[in-house]
């Protein structure tokens, strides 16, 4: 059948940075292809999601819809095996588009997603929180999180395919387990 649904994507890639095309998009599509490079065949296709082409924010009385068309966002993360979800830092914590958007997802909604939280900031304490809380969240949600938050400092940033490898390196072998499906 032509013109039906696209395939469900086995990696996304959710970038709550409120800018598309952000430098935090770099980071996380370079820690997904780490671990895609790492896990061999196991996973299949990757969408990308922003949050700030994807879903509107509207603290008025009409509704804000994103500047993009496509598929549901909340499908698309609800039925990921593994989630990397990108942040960059504002006030020592994940961005409030990601905050909004999270906050839609009941608790546990998340119970069969392995998620791998990212954040990018100019101080490397604050990377250390974003990412922390943002870890914090998705527990919350049911993700299971099985290796520590990344956190890069923007001062790091040119290294990001590096420190994506890195981090992929160490840490590949406790994510690929956790990708199985719970039957």
């Amino acid at each position: 059948m032509s013109g039906g649904p696209s395939p469900t994507p086995d990696v996304v890639v959710l970038v709550g940075n409120p800018r598309a095309g952000s430098r935090t998009r770099g980071v996380a599509e370079a820690v997904a292809g780490a671990l895609l490079d790492r896990l061999g065949g196991s996973l299949g296709a990757v969408q990308v999601l922003e949050l700030a082409e994807a879903v509107g924010v509207s603290f008025g009385p009409e509704p804000a819809y994103g500047a993009k068309a496509g598929s549901d966002p909340f499908a698309a993360v609800r039925s990921a095996r593994l989630l990397v979800v990108a942040t960059s830092a504002y006030k020592g914590s994940y961005t409030g588009l990601l905050k909004i958007f999270l906050d839609q997802f009941p608790h546990r909604e998340l119970a069969e997603v392995v998620a791998v939280p990212v954040s990018v900031a100019a101080s490397p304490a604050h990377a250390d929180a974003a990412a922390s809380a943002l870890r914090d969240v998705l527990l919350e949600l049911g993700a299971r999180v099985p290796a520590p938050p990344l956190a890069v400092p923007e001062s790091r940033l040119a290294d990001a395919r590096e420190i994506a490898a890195r981090w992929a390196d160490q840490h590949a072998a406790a994510v690929g387990p956790r990708l199985a499906r719970v039957v």
